[in-house]
């Protein structure tokens, strides 16, 4: 019996004195949940090398425990950036910032060191306890940036080494036609939901959305075409002699302010750095299946821009002359505060409109408006009651792409 519990006595002993060991070396035991594999080119190495296309396995601490201050000093190895993305020129404007740290992070303390110069707003996102990303919404064009991140591991060791890396930006499509001609020619092409239309036998919901995978070859489309998208407000300031216009322009428009612009739309109009237009009802924000205010924020510091429609979508031609002004003057006030910038873009619900509708439009202070009535020749004569091309549900992309090639 005694020489039993010396025995176990002995492998207790080899057992603390192997954890020990682990410990003292900062391999406390295997996270099996971080286990990953880096392609070659996916990422760059801080120092600039290319990451290697052998699967690369992690081995790091579980959550920090109580330790002693010598033991717990051990432990905290400094942490370091194995890899980051992007360090190259030409980068698309919408591209993501991808950091991948050695060991599993304090979100915290790593959100809060992440600088970026010129400064860019955006949202994190983290992959892993390992991997931050930063989706800036909008960088600018033809922009050198640089990028700095810090902060500590979940066991409280500060980032070392090499810390900051740069990239610059693409340049913004060369603009091809000059200021000041009394008219133009240009689609602007009219959206409502980009969905699947839930209800099947909802006929009028079904004409009005256009599946996410129709506008996503659409887009593809008109990126392949060689055709730049612009807002209304550029075509305004083109008209009116202040800017030029890209080769092949075409206007996006979206009605109503649905929330599958934000969700839907917009990371597509992102991955081919497009922009927008969305007329949002400002007495909708924030109802379900519309856009909070904060989404409308997001996608207008994205590039779109965003445009009136209003405060309750009404019938305008039918309103006396005091609602209309209420109407016009409440939606653009509510919508200014929610971007921070002057509306000066709108549209009139159903396409409803009076000569006496027009004026009180250009006395509320907008550039111009939009209207349903198919056309695509434009003139600052004209530019309160701007037509479109509507583009419904199942309509086949070469109908549409003849529709554009005609209008262009």
């Amino acid at each position: 019996m005694i020489e039993r519990s010396l025995a176990y006595a002995g492998q207790v002993a080899a057992s603390a004195l192997v954890a020990a060991l682990l410990i003292a070396t900062g391999f406390a035991g295997l996270d099996r949940q971080r286990v990953s594999s880096v392609s070659a080119g996916s990422l760059t190495q801080p120092d600039g090398r290319q990451a290697t296309s052998t699967p690369v396995v992690t081995w790091s601490s579980p959550p920090p425990i109580a330790l002693a201050n010598d033991v717990a000093h051990a432990v905290r190895v400094a942490p370091h950036l194995d890899a980051v993305e992007p360090k190259t020129a030409g980068v698309p404007i919408h591209a993501a910032i991808v950091m991948s740290f050695s060991q599993r992070m304090n979100r915290q303390s790593v959100e809060a060191s992440f600088l970026i110069l010129p400064a860019a707003e955006g949202r994190f996102g983290w992959s892993d306890e390992y991997t931050l990303r930063f989706e800036p919404f909008r960088l600018a064009y033809a922009t050198s940036y640089q990028v700095e991140v810090g902060g500590r591991s979940v066991v409280g060791a500060q980032v070392s080494g090499s810390r900051w890396w740069s990239f610059t930006t693409v340049g913004r499509p060369p603009d091809a036609l000059a200021p000041g001609p009394t008219s133009i020619n240009v689609p602007i092409l009219t959206y409502h939901y980009i969905r699947v239309n839930p209800d099947r036998y909802d006929r009028m919901g079904f004409a009005l959305s256009v599946t996410p995978s129709d506008f996503a070859a659409q887009m593809d489309w008109l990126a392949q075409n060689g055709y730049h998208t612009i807002t209304t407000e550029d075509l305004y300031t083109y008209l009116n002699g202040y800017g030029g216009l890209p080769s092949k322009p075409v206007i996006l428009t979206f009605d109503d302010g649905y929330a599958d612009f934000y969700t839907t739309a917009l990371p597509i109009l992102r991955s081919h750095g497009f922009v927008g237009v969305s007329y949002v009802v400002s007495g909708f924000v924030g109802w379900p299946g519309y856009m909070t205010a904060a989404q409308i924020r997001e996608a207008d510091r994205s590039g779109m821009e965003i445009g009136s429609h209003t405060v309750t979508h009404p019938n305008l031609a039918n309103l006396p002359a005091a609602a209309v002004r209420l109407q016009l003057v409440q939606s653009k006030d509510f919508l200014e505060q929610v971007v921070g910038h002057e509306v000066t873009s709108f549209c009139y619900p159903s396409g409803k409109y009076t000569s006496a509708v027009n004026s009180a439009v250009a006395a509320a202070g907008f550039h111009d408006a939009t209207t349903t009535m198919f056309g695509y020749s434009y003139t600052i004569a004209n530019r309160y009651v701007w037509s479109r091309l509507r583009v419904s549900g199942g309509e086949p992309l070469d109908q549409v792409a003849a529709a554009v090639r005609t209008a262009s």
